[in-house]
């Protein structure tokens, strides 16, 4: 089985990032891919506004129609910094998985990754699937790893975030469900 891995704050989940996973699906043949909201990571400047619960919710509520994405609660169950060689590690003891692992990260964090905690580790356990993500080069990406033919994503979480704020339209960005659960239980006030 060809599993992906796409971590993330989900702080909210957004179309982006359910178009990234459709297309890396489609384009890599993955059998399934695996949302991880993360606990909480070092790169960050800030940690999630929402709850671990919230994200995780709104992960459930916007990937429910596809039945070949899951979401994963390992990260915010074990709590702490969220390192990808962790999440990685986990879904692969609970899935018994005897195939490939991909692992799905922005064209940033690409960028990055040889600095992560364990980073030969982590390339020795999964390949990497970026996606082309509007960012200042940082250098130059493995030339390995295999990029997503889709157009750079011009939608984020923290935009979604701000124009909530600001009262700003930011319905179309998220699932309709997703979007009643935000103003229902009043996740980002």
């Amino acid at each position: 089985m060809r599993t992906g891995i796409f971590g993330g704050s989900f702080d909210p989940i957004h179309f982006g990032h359910i178009k990234i996973a459709i297309k890396a699906r489609s384009q890599y043949c993955l059998d399934k891919v695996i949302f991880s909201p993360l606990s909480s990571t070092w790169e960050q400047k800030s940690p999630p506004k929402a709850s671990p619960q919230h994200r995780i919710k709104m992960c459930r509520l916007a990937l429910d129609k596809y039945e070949f994405f899951e979401v994963s609660c390992g990260d915010i169950k074990r709590g702490g910094i969220t390192r990808s060689i962790n999440t990685v590690s986990d879904i692969i003891k609970e899935t018994k998985n005897q195939g490939p692992i991909y692992l799905i990260i922005g064209e940033d964090s690409a960028y990055q990754i040889n600095s992560w905690h364990k980073s030969k580790e982590l390339l020795s356990k999964a390949q990497i699937i970026v996606a082309p993500r509007k960012s200042p080069e940082k250098g130059e990406i493995n030339k390995e790893f295999n990029f997503i033919n889709i157009d750079k994503i011009d939608v984020s979480s923290s935009t979604i975030r701000k124009n909530i704020k600001l009262k700003e339209k930011w319905d179309h960005f998220v699932a309709p469900n997703v979007f009643e659960y935000i103003l229902e239980n009043e996740v980002y006030k």
